[in-house]
């Protein structure tokens, strides 16, 4: 299940810091222990990703160097999916208890909240991510363990992100998807960076076309794809090619 939550800006020309994702999983958790508190506690102990959300979408908006984006249009949008539909419907309940979302200095208010039209996965389906993708491998330099965030372009990607999604998908169901095998043509990426916490993740911002398992497909849009999702990366969109 997936929505739409509008948010309305508290005042004119609030400043969206570049770096929110780990605000926004904290207050989406608050949401849930509003109306669940037993499923909240779940989430913050387990450490799985059974959610995914996008980046704040700001139609109307300015660049301010070293400081963040102004908002300059009326409202904004947060999109959250899960393939557990009781992780969406608590956080609904939990926005219209406290409608208040906190980003940095900038203070939003929900104004609506929308269920999306669930799209057909099927084989060449075109995806455009709504946050990042991040892959993560370890690998051993001067006797260490260091991690490396990888790119689409990088040896190893396809392999590493098909491992993520079906660990990620045992943990969640506790078993594999009848198909396992799955891959991506990637038609354009742009690389970025994003900090959460203490540490900088490196992903990709990317157009996909997406081949093979359609339960991972499925499952891919529903919780996102590669590594902390939960912490706001992996969500893509389905491109309709018809109205194109």
């Amino acid at each position: 299940m997936r929505i739409e939550i509008k948010l309305k800006p508290e005042n004119k020309n609030l400043i969206v810091p570049f770096n929110y994702n780990d605000e926004i999983h904290n207050q989406l958790l608050e949401k849930i222990f509003l109306a669940a508190p037993d499923l909240a506690k779940i989430l913050q102990t387990e450490y799985k990703d059974y959610f995914t959300f996008s980046r704040i979408m700001i139609r109307e908006r300015e660049i301010i160097p070293e400081e963040g984006i102004k908002v300059l249009s009326d409202d904004v949008s947060l999109y959250i999916s899960s393939s557990l539909n009781e992780v969406i419907k608590s956080i609904a309940e939990g926005f219209v208890s406290s409608p208040i979302l906190k980003i940095g200095k900038a203070t939003f208010s929900m104004v609506k909240i929308e269920i999306l039209r669930e799209p057909t996965i099927s084989d060449g389906t075109l995806f455009s991510t709504l946050s990042p993708i991040v892959v993560r491998t370890a690998k051993f330099e001067d006797n260490k363990v260091k991690i490396w965030d990888l790119y689409p372009n990088n040896e190893g990607f396809q392999d590493k992100l098909r491992k993520i999604m079906l660990t990620k998908f045992s943990e969640i169901y506790g078993k594999l998807p009848e198909d396992t095998d799955f891959h991506i043509d990637v038609i354009k990426f742009k690389p970025v960076r994003i900090k959460v916490g203490k540490t900088y993740y490196r992903g990709s911002l990317m157009v996909f076309r997406y081949y093979g398992s359609k339960e991972i497909g499925k499952f891919g849009y529903e919780n996102g794809f590669g590594d902390k999702t939960s912490y706001g990366f992996g969500m893509v969109k389905v491109i309709d090619e018809e109205e194109q």
